[in-house]
């Protein structure tokens, strides 16, 4: 099992500047276990997924006695402490098939009290042009010039050009590739 303590003061000045950290790995010990229960927990759903568009349960990890554990798993209370200090509050999290890209958008964008932060992990191998998340390093921050221009003119890129002239898959972004066990985490 890989470990991981308190983040280092590198890693909280890149997160803090582009917006995310990778863990590659990180949960490489349980990963059959978390596919296997993310399986169940859409079984007992009665949902199906029909591989036209994304399909999402919400609230996902709070279904299952397992993937809750994994809020207490020393490795993402880690993540989560470092980032958000120790008073750190879980809000809920997602379960999704996804299909194709997801549109550009931002989370709450200038309207947060507090950091809020999404820790990801993949079931299946994510690349560049395979479904993996796209980040414009920086965006993430608030009262910033550059923040505050891209937040403006994304909205709606998917379909139609932006003031830049180009759609959304243009954008230049850094793709945060990932392979089950990873960690993904973004503002």
């Amino acid at each position: 099992m890989k470990t991981l303590q308190k983040l280092s003061q590198h890693q909280l000045d890149f997160f803090d500047t582009f917006g995310y950290l990778a863990f590659p790995g990180l949960l490489n010990d349980c990963i059959d276990k978390i596919i296997e229960e993310f399986e169940d927990v859409w079984a007992k759903s009665g949902r199906t997924h029909d591989e036209t568009k994304r399909s999402a349960l919400v609230p996902f990890p709070d279904q299952n006695e397992y993937l809750s554990s994994l809020l207490d798993d020393h490795r993402i209370h880690d993540i989560a402490s470092s980032l958000c200090g120790e008073d750190f509050n879980y809000f809920s999290g997602d379960g999704n098939y996804y299909v194709g890209d997801t549109s550009w958008h931002s989370d709450g964008y200038n309207t947060r009290i507090v950091r809020m932060i999404k820790i990801a992990f993949y079931l299946d191998p994510v690349k560049e042009n395979t479904g993996a998340l796209r980040v414009i390093p920086g965006s993430h921050r608030t009262n910033d010039t550059f923040a505050n221009l891209l937040q403006s003119q994304l909205r709606g890129t998917d379909e139609a050009p932006s003031l830049f002239g180009i759609t959304g898959d243009q954008i230049p972004a850094v793709a945060l590739e990932s392979n089950p066990g990873d960690i993904v985490v973004f503002n």
